[in-house]
Parts: C-alpha cells; sequence; structure tokens
C-alpha cells in the first residue's frame, strides 16, 4: 500500500464523504468540497488514479475501488475520532474541532491513535465522570 501525502489523504476523505451523500462523484463536487480550483482537483483526482484508488473513466463520474474505500474508510474514522476528542472532551467548538481535526488526522502514530481511542472508550463508559473512568483507561492502555 502507498504512503499517502496528506493531501492526498484529504482527496480521498472527500472523496468518500461526497460518495455517502450522493450517488456520483464529480471533480466539480471535490473542488467546490475542497475549496480549490477545478484543474486542481482534477490533478488530484488524477493522482489518486494512479495510485490505484480511484477509477474515473475521461471526464466522469469518480469512483473509490476497494482499496481506496479501505483507506478512506480508514482516514474518515480518524477524523471522527478526533472531532469526537476535540468537540466532546476538550470541548472545542464544532467549527474549530473540524478544523484542527483536519490538521491532526495526519500527523498522530498508530499508537497514539490507539490510545486516544481507547481514552474516548473509557469516558464513554464512565457513569457521571467518576475518577475511575481514567484508571480504567490507564489499565486498558497497560493492554496495548
Amino acid at each position: 500500500m502507498r504512503k499517502l501525502t496528506s493531501r492526498d489523504e484529504d482527496y480521498l476523505e472527500t472523496i468518500y464523504r461526497i460518495s455517502q451523500d450522493h450517488d456520483t462523484v464529480g471533480v466539480t463536487d471535490i473542488a467546490r468540497a475542497r475549496n480549490v480550483a477545478v484543474p486542481t482537483a482534477r490533478t488530484a483526482v488524477a493522482k489518486l488514479v494512479k495510485y490505484g484508488l480511484v477509477r474515473q473513466q475521461h471526464y466522469g463520474k469518480i469512483i473509490l475501488n476497494p482499496t481506496g474505500i479501505a483507506q478512506a474508510k480508514q482516514i474518515y474514522g480518524v477524523h471522527q475520532m478526533l472531532l469526537k476528542f476535540l468537540a466532546k472532551a476538550l470541548m472545542v467548538s464544532p467549527d474549530q474541532a473540524e478544523i484542527e481535526a483536519c490538521r491532526m488526522e495526519h500527523g498522530l502514530s498508530k499508537n497514539t491513535l490507539k490510545r486516544l481511542a481507547r481514552f474516548l472508550e473509557a469516558i464513554q463508559n464512565c457513569s457521571n465522570g467518576s475518577p475511575a473512568c481514567i484508571v480504567e483507561y490507564r489499565e486498558s492502555i497497560k493492554r496495548v
């Protein structure tokens, strides 16, 4: 599996997110969602085609390949987890949490992401903010 740049990941995630709400994904849709010019989006899509993550008929709709779907789901899952952490645990405003999650999703190690997932799980299973939640989190980290 090819290591994608942050930019590549952002475009793959954008295609995935659009495809969840619409039957087809076009370059114009991607450009609009990313707030870039159509030629910029077209170049990014061409790169993803080259990597075998999406396919596109000449100026046609863009379709995620199975590998592209798997990678996009993983990227989107990280984004959602970070968004939840920022908005729920740290109480960052939704707009700011979205911006920050986009920045953070590319730079965290798998180990840190696993720990964050366990932390959120511990907090979610917590009753009334009991200090036992942190103990539960610390115990779960020992098992990683």
